[in-house]
C-alpha cells in the first residue's frame, strides 16, 4: 500500500436525544436539525432538516465519565472518527462489517449569549453533522448513473479499517476518472 496521508474526523454539533451503556462503553444519539435553503422553480425555499447520528464511546475516547456527565438534553460538541470492524454472528456464524463513528472528545455547548458575555441564553451556534476523510481509494461502484459507492482504506498501525461512502449526485464520469489505489478526500 502507498504511503497516503489519512484523515479521519467527524464533527457534530447537537442535541442528545438518547444515551446509554455501562462500564464506560456506550452510545448516544444526537439531534442536529440544519436550516436547509434551496430553490425551486426559482424560488427560495428554507426548511429544517433533522439528522440523528448515533455515535459510540468506550474506554479509548479522550473524554472520560461520559455516562456520568452528560445526559439526554444537554447540547454537546462533539469530535470522533469513523472505523469499521467484523462482527460474527453468533447464531448463523456469519461475518459482517460494521462501521461505527467514536467519540474522540465531546464537551458541553455553550449558547451564544453564553460565548460572547458569559451569561445563559437560549440560542446555540447552528448544529453541524460533518465527516472528513482522506484515504486510499479499496474499491468503487457506479449504482447509478449519479450514484457511487467509494471504499476506502483507511488502516493504520496494523489496524484495518474499511470505510464505504455513498456519493450522490456524482458527476457520471467520475468514476471512469478515478482509479483504485488513487488518494481521495471525502
Amino acid at each position: 500500500m502507498a504511503n497516503v496521508k489519512k484523515f479521519n474526523k467527524a464533527i457534530f454539533h447537537g442535541t442528545i436525544v438518547s444515551i446509554k451503556g455501562e462500564n464506560g462503553n456506550g452510545s448516544m444519539t444526537l439531534a442536529c436539525p440544519l436550516v436547509v435553503r434551496t430553490r425551486r422553480s426559482g424560488k427560495a425555499e428554507t426548511s429544517v432538516r433533522e439528522t440523528y447520528p448515533t455515535l459510540s464511546f468506550n474506554k479509548n475516547a479522550q473524554t472520560k465519565n461520559i455516562l456520568e456527565s452528560f445526559s439526554v438534553g444537554d447540547r454537546v460538541i462533539v469530535e470522533g472518527n469513523v472505523r469499521s470492524y467484523l462482527r460474527m454472528d453468533e447464531n448463523t456464524g456469519d461475518t459482517r462489517e460494521i462501521m461505527n463513528i467514536y467519540i474522540d472528545t465531546i464537551e458541553h455547548d455553550a449558547s451564544c449569549m453564553e460565548q460572547v458575555f458569559g451569561m445563559k441564553g437560549r440560542n446555540y451556534p447552528e448544529a453541524e453533522n460533518k465527516v472528513f476523510l482522506t484515504g486510499e481509494l479499496a474499491g468503487i461502484s457506479k449504482r447509478t448513473n449519479t450514484i457511487l459507492t467509494m471504499r476506502l482504506d483507511m488502516s493504520e498501525n496494523g489496524k484495518r479499517n474499511m470505510i464505504e461512502a455513498i456519493y450522490y449526485n456524482a458527476p457520471a464520469s467520475l468514476a471512469n476518472e478515478l482509479s483504485i489505489g488513487d488518494t481521495v478526500n471525502i
